[in-house]
Parts: C-alpha cells; structure tokens; sequence
C-alpha cells in the first residue's frame, strides 16, 4: 500500500493505476507498462504538426489518441472489470472515462499542455486550460469536447434536475490524484461484484478502507465480501461497525434482522 500511497504523492496517476492493477493479481510489468506510454508518447509527438495555439495542439492530441492509437470506450459493456484495470486497457486500447482520462492526460501533459482529470459525478472529464480564462472539457469516452450546455445537460442527467439550481463551478474543478485512484477503485470494486469475482472485490475494498479506515460504507461492503467469501465472524466486525455508525440507514435495520439470525444459529442447543 506504501508504494500507491508514494505514487499519489508524487501525483502519478498513470503509476498508481498500474500498482491497483498488480495489487489485483494481474500479472504485469509496471516499468514495461510505463515502457508502453512513453512510446504511444512519442508517437503522438511525432504525429503532430506545427499549430498557432495550445488550443490547437490539444485537438490535435484529442484527433491522434482516438484515430490513430484507437482508443475508445464500449458502451455495451461499461462496467466490465477489464476497462478499470489499466494494462487491459493499453494492450487493447478500450476503457472508461477514468481510465481512459489517466492516460489522455498522462501524454498530453507530458507534450507540454495544462490537462486535468475532473471528477465530475456519473462521467469522469478531462479539463484543458487553454488560457487562464478559458477551458475545454473533454468526454474522454469518446473524444468529443463538450459545450457548457452539454456538460448542464449531462450533469443534471445524472443528479436530477432541480429547480432554479444551476451546475456548480467545483463540479469541473481539476482532481487530485487521490480522488482519481478512489473513483478508479470504486468502480472496480462494483465491477468485480457484479461480476462475482469477490476476491478481487475484497482487495479492491481494503485498498479503498485503508484510504478511510472509518468509512462506514466500505466497512460494510467489506462485510458483505467478507460473508460471500464464508468468513461470517470478520464480517459480522463490520457489519457491527456500520449499524453503529449509520443507524438510521434503511441497510442497517436490515443487517440487525441478519445479524440476529447470524447469532441465533450459532448459539448452542441446551439439552
């Protein structure tokens, strides 16, 4: 856990997602990885021609990653594990927006230009300073730069329409990178449980526990891996931990009728 925590100190996002991927048993190489982007780097150098502007290098970049280098996202299957875990997503050139925005932002800030992951809820987004006053935003998705009324339209698609409320300015602020390997390992952990894979599921939950080790929510989710994986007594720790701490919580009103059971069951019969 040392080496990710030193890797989103030195604000490497690129390195830290490869370390999430070793940690989840895939077999890989970082440094070959890292070999990897530095030579789709260079291509895209090599690819560029001399533009008047940043602005205009940025869609060139945007024009070379997803024509030339063929990455892309798949909508018919966007929460399948293999998009978050990074080294899939360089052999076969295919992700979601976080992954995808890891690697656009690792080569265009390498090419001298001023990118930014967003932690924008629902649908990660790459911010591009052009200037101090202007910025672009981009659907790492699928290469699209959208307009401020597409990116209101987007956001209130996701987190409902409210009225007379407008998208608030943080909501496109630049992520730091810790925020960018939680929402990575977050989408992880979904994916591996949707998938059934609970061993990878628990390794992503204590990666996202020891992050926040009083987080009720993944202490629960712990739990519930824990139990799927026939280790009732450490789940019943956090189980026990969540009803403490969000007992209000309509999950929680559930998980003491279980727990009630849990102990009915292991107490012993008199005779």
């Amino acid at each position: 856990m040392q080496k990710l925590k030193n890797a989103i100190v030195n604000q490497d996002a690129l390195a830290a997602s490869l370390i999430v991927a070793s940690r989840l048993g895939e077999n890989l190489s970082e440094d070959t990885y890292l070999s990897e982007v530095d030579t789709l780097t260079n291509i895209v150098k090599d690819s560029l021609t001399d533009t008047p502007s940043n602005e205009a290098r940025f869609r060139q970049i945007v024009s070379i990653f997803y024509k030339k280098l063929a990455f892309s996202g798949d909508e018919r299957n966007f929460f399948a594990s293999k998009y978050s875990l990074l080294n899939e997503v360089i052999d076969y050139r295919t992700g979601i927006p976080v992954t995808l925005s890891i690697l656009f932002c690792h080569i265009a800030t390498k090419l001298g230009l001023e990118v930014y992951g967003v932690n924008f809820p629902g649908h990660f987004l790459v911010r591009f300073q052009a200037s101090k006053e202007r910025a672009l935003f981009l659907d790492p998705l699928n290469g699209t730069i959208l307009n401020w009324q597409e990116l209101e339209a987007l956001y209130f698609s996701i987190i409902g329409e409210l009225d007379e409320e407008e998208m608030p300015e943080e909501a496109l602020y630049a992520a730091k990178t810790e925020e960018i390997v939680i929402r990575l390992l977050q989408n992880l952990k979904a994916a591996f449980i949707k998938e059934e894979k609970y061993s990878q599921a628990l390794a992503t939950v204590e990666m996202l526990v020891a992050f926040n080790p009083d987080d009720p929510y993944e202490r629960k989710d712990r739990g519930y891996l824990l139990h799927q994986m026939e280790c009732p007594q450490l789940a019943l720790q956090d189980y026990q931990y969540f009803i403490k701490q969000c007992p209000q919580d309509p999950s929680a009103q559930l998980l003491k009728l279980q727990l009630r059971r849990f102990k009915s069951a292991q107490s012993p019969t008199l005779h």
